[in-house]
C-alpha cells in the first residue's frame, strides 16, 4: 500500500492515507457553530424533541444533551469523552468550549471546539394555561340546608393546599386558578379535571358528604373535531355534624363518626352502633343538633329506672335503665337531648 502524502509503503491506509498522515488531519467530531435551547421562563422545563421536560440539570449537562442530537463522531473514534465548559454567559447567549477526547487507532486524541448556545425563553403549554387562568373543573363546596361553617372551610382549604403541593410535583396542571367565596359556599377553579377528582375524593374522605358531577359544554375544538367541556363537581356536606342526632330506618341515634364511606351513629335507646352508607344519605333525617344538648339532674334511681328533671319544665321524668347508664348516681349532672317530646340520657 502506498501513502500519497508521505510516500510510505506497505502500511494500511485509512481514508487513503497512512496512520500517521490520517491522525494529523483527524477531526473527532462535526460540531455545529451554534445550537438553540428552548426553556420555559416560568417553570424552567426544556423543550426536547418536541416535548417539554423538567430536568434538574446544569447548563453544561443541558448543552451536552442537546449536542447529542447535532454532533457526528468520527467512525474511527472509540471510548469518546465529551466535556462542555462555559466560558461566558451573557443574556440569551452562552459561549462554551467543548472538549472531546477519544481513542483513534490506539492513539489518544484531544480536541476543543468553540460552541455558541442561544437560549430561547418562552412559556410551555401548561404554564401558559396557568398564567391565563385556565381551568378544567370547578369544585363547589356546599352543605345541605346550611352554609359550610368556618371550621369546615378552613379544613377543606388545608386539604386542597396539601394535595396540590404533593400532586404539583408531578403534574403542573395541579393548581387552583381562582378561589371564589359565595354566599352558599366556596368554589375552587382547578387546572386539571383529574386533579379536581382527586381533591374532591380527599375532601369526602375527611368530611363525608355526596359528590356529583355536572359537565357543561364550553365550545368545540375545530382542529381536533371534538366538543370542549368543563366539569362542575359538587361536594355536598351533610346537614348534620358529629354529635348531632338523626333518624334512619326508625332508629334514633347520635352521630359519632363521619368519613368518606359511611356515617356511624349510636342508638339512643340500646346504645348499639350502626353505619349508613352515603348512597342512603337521602333517607337520613336530622332530628336535633348538638347545640340542643342540655344538662339536668338525677333525682332518684330504682333498679329499673333513673329519674331526672326535665331541663326546661323541671318535671320529674322516669327513664328506663340500660347498660350504658346504670352507674349514674343520684345528684349527678348529666347531658340529655329532647327529641319529639322524649328525653334521652347521653
Amino acid at each position: 500500500m502506498f501513502c500519497p502524502r508521505c510516500g510510505k509503503t506497505d502500511e494500511e491506509l485509512y481514508n487513503g492515507a497512512c496512520k500517521s498522515c490520517f491522525l494529523e488531519d483527524i477531526i473527532l467530531a462535526e460540531v455545529p457553530d451554534e445550537i438553540e435551547i428552548t426553556i420555559c421562563a416560568h417553570c424552567q422545563s426544556r423543550l426536547i424533541s418536541g416535548k417539554w421536560q423538567e430536568l434538574e440539570l446544569s447548563d453544561e449537562e443541558i448543552i451536552l444533551n442537546t449536542l447529542n442530537k447535532h454532533i457526528n463522531l468520527n467512525k474511527y473514534a472509540k471510548d469518546v469523552e465529551i466535556y462542555v465548559e462555559t466560558l461566558l454567559a451573557r443574556g440569551s447567549k452562552i459561549e462554551s468550549i467543548m472538549h472531546i477526547k477519544g481513542n483513534v487507532l490506539g492513539e489518544i486524541i484531544e480536541q476543543d471546539y468553540k460552541l455558541n448556545v442561544k437560549i430561547i425563553r418562552t412559556v410551555c403549554p401548561e404554564c401558559s394555561k396557568f398564567v391565563s387562568g385556565y381551568y378544567e373543573a370547578v369544585i363547589q363546596l356546599r352543605a345541605d340546608n346550611r352554609v359550610p361553617d368556618e371550621e369546615e372551610i378552613v379544613t377543606v382549604d388545608a386539604i386542597i393546599a396539601d394535595n396540590i403541593n404533593k400532586i404539583s410535583k408531578k403534574n403542573k396542571m395541579a393548581y387552583i386558578s381562582e378561589r371564589a367565596e359565595l354566599k352558599e359556599g366556596i368554589d375552587y377553579y382547578v387546572g386539571s379535571y383529574k386533579v379536581a377528582k382527586k381533591l374532591s375524593s380527599s375532601i369526602k374522605d375527611h368530611s363525608g358528604g355526596v359528590i356529583k358531577e355536572s359537565p357543561r359544554l364550553m365550545g368545540r375544538d375545530k382542529s381536533a373535531g371534538k366538543d370542549l367541556y368543563r366539569i362542575w363537581i359538587s361536594v355536598r356536606l351533610p346537614y348534620f355534624r358529629i354529635h348531632d342526632f338523626i333518624k334512619y330506618e326508625n332508629i334514633l341515634g347520635e352521630v359519632i363518626g363521619i368519613d368518606g364511606k359511611k356515617v356511624l351513629f349510636k342508638d339512643l335507646i340500646t346504645g348499639a352502633q350502626t353505619s349508613i352508607q352515603w348512597r342512603n344519605y337521602d333517607n337520613i333525617e336530622t332530628l336535633a343538633k348538638k347545640e340542643d344538648i342540655k344538662e339536668t339532674t338525677v333525682t332518684a334511681k330504682t333498679p329499673n329506672s333513673i329519674q331526672v328533671l326535665h331541663p326546661d319544665t323541671y318535671e320529674p321524668l322516669d327513664i328506663e335503665i340500660r347498660e350504658e347508664i346504670k352507674n349514674i348516681e343520684i345528684g349527678s349532672q348529666i347531658p340529655v337531648i329532647e327529641i319529639n317530646g322524649n328525653i334521652y340520657i347521653l
